[in-house]
């Protein structure tokens, strides 16, 4: 039986748990066997927030994800122990040595569909891809809830269509103004999770 392990990076207020559950929704919604765990911590502003999926055809005896087949890395927190095969991540999160690809995500979010929180779905589409799980409006209309639905939509498959001369392209624009460290730094400054985003988003539409 094979199984695909999927990890998510960041910190509270990205959407971590998000993205997590529609894709563990989505993929449930295709048939798949489905196992999501959650790491975080509540107490601290700006403090890790994780989460870790896997998906086979058959039952997942163990939860537990070590190895990750793709990783989703929206901020650096962690999971330090955990090694992936590839990784997916906002502006200037790639490490050293890594086999990464890096993507302004919640800026593409703000610029194509008017609103960062639909970066989240762009990242989500670019795991999705990355998984190689099919593209089903179908099964992703089931796991996605009412509100936002179409756009929610049209974000996933933005993301999902991107291709690697796309990303290359749009990353040289000073690596998209850096939206997640701008992000972070809010956050350890102090600011609710939403106001760090506007802070972040305004470099984008200044």
């Amino acid at each position: 039986m094979t199984e695909h392990a999927i990890a998510i990076d960041g910190v509270g207020g990205q959407g971590v748990r998000v993205i997590g559950n529609t894709m563990a929704t989505l993929l449930g919604a295709m048939g798949y066997e489905v196992t999501l765990l959650y790491d975080y911590d509540s107490s601290v502003r700006g403090g890790m927030s994780e989460a870790f999926l896997k998906y086979a055809e058959e039952p997942i005896s163990n939860p537990v994800v070590e190895h990750a087949n793709v990783t989703l890395r929206l901020a650096d927190r962690g999971p330090y122990h955990l090694d992936s095969d590839y990784v997916v991540c906002d502006i200037g999160l790639a490490k050293p040595g890594e086999r990464a690809e890096e993507v302004p995500f919640l800026e593409l979010g703000v610029k194509h569909f008017g609103r960062d929180l639909f970066g989240n779905m762009i990242a989500l589409g670019r795991l999705l891809r990355l998984s190689e799980v099919s593209f089903d409006e179908a099964a992703l209309t089931a796991a996605l809830p009412a509100k936002y639905r179409e756009e929610n939509i049209g974000a996933v498959r933005y993301g999902y269509e991107l291709t690697p001369d796309q990303i290359r392209r749009i990353v040289p624009d000073e690596a998209a103004g850096r939206f997640a460290g701008r992000y972070a730094e809010a956050v350890l400054a102090g600011a609710e999770p939403d106001r760090a985003i506007e802070v972040a988003a305004q470099h984008v539409t200044a």
